[in-house]
């Protein structure tokens, strides 16, 4: 990526931080802790694993660590991980902006709630371990302590490059590309274990489920494409397969196959990219027999399906590839 490049990406995009701490309801497990020997027992594992024991009962922090994951998904789905943050398309700034900011409220009032139960809420989970109740007692974190160990903050800020150097900066800029398609690799490979391994036999059938995280990669693609050119011819043939998909029923047949297809391209960035740049025939296959050679072997099945059973008004040059 030229440096020109460089510097128009980071004029399209701003930077998203959260800093998000959780008090961990955890203290150091200690040799004294446990009892051997005649009449020993040993601490309940509700209480205790790993060298560590919970002094209150983590389903009082299990809020907190919801309201976390949903900022990191918000991010996460529009936007792609950058200098400790996320990089989001800087026209749906304002969008993440307005959900962090219902989030940080949330996470506001949910800690309130928790700190005025807080002393309840040990004793209740230190009486339910008579046995271990010394234990825990001894361990306590005094409730000022537990208010500064949780906190919910983000910020946003745009990053410019200099057109006389840009260091490490230009180097990371440079990567965006790569790191997005790594991302929706990941998520692409989540979703064939769930929805097509094991199915691609005889019984060729999926949810409709499967077609929301889809619709998701296609989104974060979209709004992103500017980070590589290998984003918008995908971004075409996911289309093609929205455009023909029934308003109702599962994915069967040739839809399963062009589906399929759709999720193995995009679990891998290579192949992300020899889509981009291999060409189409008028049966939807690769042009050239190089291009075809390099493709898996369930890739080729899937593409065969679908080239000897087309999906209704779909157009064979826009199927998988």
């Amino acid at each position: 990526m030229t440096l020109e490049n460089q510097l128009e990406t980071l004029e399209r995009v701003d930077l998203v931080s959260i800093d998000c701490s959780i008090w961990s309801g955890r203290k150091r497990l200690r040799s004294d802790d446990i009892k051997l020997g005649a009449g020993g027992k040993l601490p309940p594992a509700q209480v205790a694993s790993l060298g560590s024991k919970r002094i209150i009962d983590p389903e009082d922090l299990s809020v907190f660590h919801a309201l976390k994951k949903r900022a990191e998904r918000t991010c996460e789905a529009i936007g792609v991980r950058f200098l400790g943050g996320y990089a989001v398309p800087r026209e749906k700034t304002e969008a993440v902006a307005q959900t962090l900011g219902e989030i940080a409220k949330s996470f506001t009032k949910e800690k309130e709630e928790f700190l005025q139960r807080y002393d309840g809420a040990v004793e209740a989970w230190v009486r339910q371990y008579p046995d271990f109740e010394r234990q825990l007692r001894k361990e306590l974190t005094p409730l000022e302590q537990v208010r500064t160990r949780i906190g919910f903050e983000y910020a946003m800020y745009r990053v410019a490059g200099t057109a006389t150097a840009t260091g490490h900066l230009g180097d990371q800029v440079g990567r965006l590309g790569s790191q997005l398609l790594r991302e929706i690799a990941v998520e692409a490979r989540e979703l064939y274990e769930q929805s097509f391994a094991g199915s691609a036999g005889s019984d060729r059938k999926a949810s409709r489920k499967s077609l929301g995280p889809i619709r998701r990669m296609r989104e974060k693609l979209a709004g992103l494409g500017f980070l590589d050119s290998a984003v918008a011819p995908m971004v075409k043939t996911i289309d093609a397969l929205f455009a023909v998909v029934p308003k109702t029923g599962p994915l069967e047949d040739a839809l399963y196959d062009q589906a399929l297809s759709i999720v193995l391209i995009l679990s891998d960035p290579d192949k992300v990219r020899r889509h981009a740049t291999a060409g189409l025939n008028a049966a939807g296959m690769p042009a050239g027999q190089d291009a075809e050679e390099e493709l898996d072997p369930e890739v080729e099945v899937a593409v065969e399906r679908a080239r000897t059973t087309p999906a209704r008004d779909t157009p064979s040059e826009s199927l998988y590839f």
